[in-house]
């Protein structure tokens, strides 16, 4: 029973060339790239003070202080931890990294720069997905793949977000593709290749080991060379732990991540919550499936549990299922962007689809007499995901829980917008203030330290006290910024400024 599940005859590694012959494949493939960079470029050029811009003010201060204070990949800074050098726990700063190079070269910093680095990734894992899905089920499909990559709404505002998420994405996917064309042409070269991405990747950002449960099992349906293995588990492995060693020897405070704070004894003293699968099931409908999507996944995966696909599908989405475990309702609910790690198989079982399509293909040519039949069934299969997908996307308000509708989830063009208070504050204070002083700034997010360009702290409102003031103080806080209308309860040399804030002298 064994042998006849794991087979390693049966789980069809050889690429499926049906659709090389078609001459418009590549020009449809060049078509969906230059739509979605067209897609990647709205506010290409805003600052960072839209969806999730805190989070992109992380990386871009990063970036700053490489291109500002010291171009060394293996010290990155924060801003909001008082005075410079402020050496921080961070993952591997690839992306600032590679952003503060081209802001030698363009000789300043520019948002459109920073941006543009994150869309390149983007375009890059079109193209690896595109090489992953043509190895199982050939040309027709993988342009499907590649057209959920391109047009997804979730991953398109995401690739032009500055964060690493996507830049790790595009590594992974690279080093899956390059490990498939190891495994079909028994090139040393993309192995190596492989290697060395997935080893990025990690690096980039450690989500990325979710990308080795296929890969696990690709592996043991190959000629399971032991030396490859051995590779792809060292170099990341070692290289991460090189990492770590490395800046925790200098950094003056720790890593922080809502993965790891108090997981393991959440889940010890409460094991999964119900509303746990309820958050789970709300962000992967409206952030990873859509309702355009949901009903072409669902199809692929029956098409995959129906085949052998099955088998490095079920360990992606144990992997996947684990990583939300691990991150929990809560963040998960407010860090969309933890739903990217799931658009790349959303895409392949979008592919898993209407790989039906390649039936009525024929290696040489198309034999159209004799195929009519299959052909109706593929245009009736087309018409039923296009009329299925049409009807969730216009009846899902109906039928769905209201509270998955709180928020207007499905609203992907508000996260857009921007934020302008911020860059005003941020503006305002980088007039009225020295370069040299420190900020101290009343608000949740470090997002005005980072436009106003100063070194600092930013507290939460309700965290806010004499004591911190105190040793703010002592630390050499020069001002402290209140983002209230009410008066700060400080006394001292205060003034309102009409951006909406107040300026206390401290020193």
């Amino acid at each position: 029973m064994f042998r006849r599940i794991f087979d390693r005859a049966k789980l069809g590694f050889q690429p499926d060339l049906q659709g090389l012959h078609s001459p418009f494949a590549p020009w449809l493939l060049g078509g969906l790239l230059f739509v979605a960079l067209l897609l990647r470029l709205q506010g290409i050029d805003v600052p960072f003070a839209d969806f999730h811009s805190w989070r992109q003010s992380d990386t871009a201060a990063v970036a700053r202080h490489f291109y500002e204070l010291e171009m060394n990949i293996l010290r990155p800074q924060l801003h909001y931890y008082g005075a410079p050098p402020n050496y921080a726990e961070l993952e591997f700063g690839l992306l600032p990294f590679i952003t503060a190079l081209l802001y030698h070269l363009w000789g300043g910093e520019a948002v459109w720069i920073a941006r543009s680095v994150v869309v390149l990734f983007s375009i890059w894992s079109i193209l690896s997905i595109y090489r992953i899905a043509h190895h199982f089920w050939g040309t027709w499909a993988s342009l499907a793949a590649a057209f959920v990559l391109a047009l997804h709404p979730t991953y398109v505002y995401f690739s032009r977000s500055y964060q690493p998420d996507v830049p790790m994405i595009a590594l992974a996917l690279a080093g899956l593709a390059n490990f498939l064309a190891w495994r079909n042409k028994g090139s040393l070269f993309h192995a190596v290749l492989g290697c060395f991405w997935l080893t990025l990747a990690v690096l980039v950002k450690p989500p990325a080991l979710i990308f080795y449960f296929p890969l696990a099992i690709w592996w043991f349906y190959s000629d399971r060379n032991w030396y490859i293995a051995a590779a792809y588990l060292f170099f990341p492995i070692a290289f991460t732990a090189a990492y770590i060693w490395s800046i925790h020897g200098i950094a003056q405070h720790p890593f922080v991540s809502g993965l790891t704070i108090g997981f393991a004894g959440r889940l010890l003293e409460q094991g999964i919550p119900l509303g746990w699968f309820n958050d789970v099931a709300r962000g992967l409908f409206f952030y990873t499936f859509t309702p355009a999507l949901l009903l072409p996944v669902l199809v692929g995966l029956w098409r995959a549990f129906s085949s052998d696909a099955w088998k490095w599908i079920l360990p992606w989405i144990v992997g996947l299922t684990a990583f939300f475990m691990l991150a929990g309702s809560n963040v998960l609910n407010l860090l969309q962007y933890y739903y990217l790690v799931a658009i790349p198989l959303v895409a392949l079982l979008v592919a898993a689809a209407l790989s039906e399509s390649e039936r009525f293909q024929d290696m040489n040519s198309w034999i159209w007499r004799q195929s009519w039949q299959k052909i109706r069934y593929t245009v009736l299969f087309w018409l039923f995901l296009a009329g299925g997908s049409y009807l969730v996307v216009n009846t899902y308000h109906w039928w769905l829980p209201q509270w998955w509708l709180q928020g207007e989830p499905w609203r992907y063009e508000l996260w857009y917008n921007v934020d302008e208070k911020v860059l005003q504050v941020g503006s305002k204070l980088d007039e009225i203030t020295d370069k040299e002083d420190l900020l101290l700034i009343v608000e949740g997010t470090p997002r005005t330290l980072f436009h106003s360009r100063r070194f600092g702290w930013f507290i939460e409102p309700t965290l806010f006290n004499d004591t911190y003031l105190e040793r703010a103080r002592a630390e050499g806080a020069a001002y402290l910024v209140w983002m209230d209308k009410d008066p700060p309860p400080y006394e001292g040399e205060r003034v309102w400024h009409e951006e909406g804030f107040w300026l206390v002298d401290v020193r």
